[in-house]
């Protein structure tokens, strides 16, 4: 999945959805011009996919982990970025840098407007953190979301918004 664009959908609120570099289709916010047009609520997500072409490049057997018993640690982080920096290219780096420690990431906002200099975003990411043998520390969720940022730091010129 990176970022897309499609007439349907918002700028900047597009995923190309892919497999092996193959476009399947596309997922995100529709624009606001297509929702009044269609009396729909004020946002409305939607996604256009090829299921017959994602079946013949699927896998056939599903891979599955086992469930942890271990609570997972959530943190947010709230990165500023130009704003022609993919969210993905973020989250690539972020990932690698914060460690088998991060289980998920997920992008929950993408702002731009009063408080983020002109030619930025502020991209907020929701974290969380689990360790398959023991209940994470605060700290140690914190140390592996620092060294993300790092790691995002170093790949695109994230920083961290105060």
């Amino acid at each position: 999945m990176t970022q897309g664009q499609h007439p349907a959908f918002h700028p900047g609120r597009c995923a190309r959805l892919t497999i092996a570099d193959e476009l399947l289709g596309y997922a995100g916010e529709l624009v606001p011009e297509l929702v009044a047009a269609h009396h729909l609520p004020h946002r409305v997500a939607a996604y256009e996919l090829d299921l017959d072409r994602l079946l013949e490049l699927a896998p056939r057997a599903a891979q599955v982990s086992g469930i942890s018993t271990y609570p997972a640690a959530t943190q947010d982080v709230t990165l500023l970025v130009a704003a022609e920096t993919p969210a993905a290219a973020i989250a690539t780096s972020f990932t690698a840098g914060a460690g088998e420690l991060l289980e998920d990431m997920q992008l929950v906002a993408d702002y731009r407007g009063e408080g983020v200099a002109a030619g930025e975003k502020a991209l907020t990411f929701a974290l969380r953190f689990r360790a398959a043998d023991r209940t994470l520390t605060a700290a140690e969720a914190n140390e592996a979301k620092l060294a993300g940022v790092t790691a995002a730091t170093a790949a695109t010129g994230a920083r961290i918004r105060d």
